[in-house]
């Protein structure tokens, strides 16, 4: 039979042992991450040349149909904006990327026919740090290997809201804007990337542009500019629908085809896990 002492010290070492578990359980429900912590585990790779934490990803170029290049994109934070909805406090973060390195670890400044890179990231409280939501960190925006800065928060529904840019490039005699807009899909879990063309202009000569004249040398003209704006009022698949006000003409040069239109509106609805779709008789 065990000494009163011995039993005791055996109660002590187990209201030691269910003390210390209580503290572990207490610190691990109510411990969270920093905002950098959670990029970090999305953007593993610490570039020492350029001292900057980033990601090896697609660059937008492909050799063939399904093969596509890679570059090395050092990353940072665009927009970090806190919002209140009904389930509480959430923290909405842009991420951009430039491409910054190679496979190797070398110097990469990349190409025009290189894009940038976007994330899009929703985190929710977790004690006194945060957790993800919803994430979307490697989509493809930005001319000359450079991510789209400067992104604006749009609320696109009661209790959503999304990050809004506007994409342009210019390739020999044709130049093209598009709406980009990265929100959090409620169906899916993640974050959807929509692109809804903006403007489109079909030019004549890429070192003096003149713009759309009867030049035979362009058989076909477009000169067509889109304003957006969000339908408030109506509520499709739980997101607000766009309104896209259209103005321009396109036409070619034999005459067997001429459109002109004069703000001419279309509702791009929001379909879950696809996003912002545009009719099938969008003109851009």
């Amino acid at each position: 039979m065990k000494n009163k002492y011995a039993i005791r010290k055996n109660n002590h070492w187990v209201k030691c042992l269910v003390f210390i578990s209580f503290i572990f359980s207490v610190t691990n429900a109510y411990a969270g991450q920093t905002v950098n912590e959670i990029l970090n585990e999305y953007y593993p790779i610490y570039n020492e040349i350029k001292q900057c934490q980033g990601i090896m990803a697609n660059n937008g170029s492909r050799i063939d149909e399904d093969v596509y290049l890679k570059s090395g994109y050092c990353i940072k934070i665009d927009r970090q904006l806190k919002v209140k909805t009904k389930q509480g406090k959430r923290l909405y973060v842009v991420v951009i990327g430039e491409v910054s390195f190679n496979k190797e670890g070398g110097n990469d400044s990349g190409s025009h026919a290189d894009t940038g890179l976007v994330g899009m990231f929703v985190l929710k409280p977790q004690g006194s740090g945060w957790e993800v939501e919803y994430a979307n960190p490697v989509m493809n925006a930005g001319a000359s290997g450079a991510g789209l800065k400067d992104w604006k928060l749009i609320r696109v529904a009661p209790d959503i809201w999304g990050f809004i840019n506007i994409h342009s490039d210019s390739h020999y005699i044709q130049s093209f804007s598009e709406y980009i807009l990265m929100t959090p899909d409620p169906k899916s879990k993640k974050v959807i990337y929509s692109h809804i063309a903006a403007k489109a202009t079909t030019e004549n000569n890429p070192i003096a542009p003149s713009g759309c004249s009867k030049d035979r040398k362009v058989e076909y003209c477009t000169l067509l500019k889109a304003k957006l704006n969000i339908d408030k009022t109506t509520l499709i698949n739980g997101f607000y629908p766009l309104e896209i006000t259209i103005s321009g003409h396109k036409y070619n040069y034999n005459g067997s085809e001429k459109k002109t239109y004069n703000n001419q509106v279309y509702k791009i609805k929001y379909e879950p896990k696809k996003g912002y779709q545009k009719p099938k008789d969008y003109p851009l």
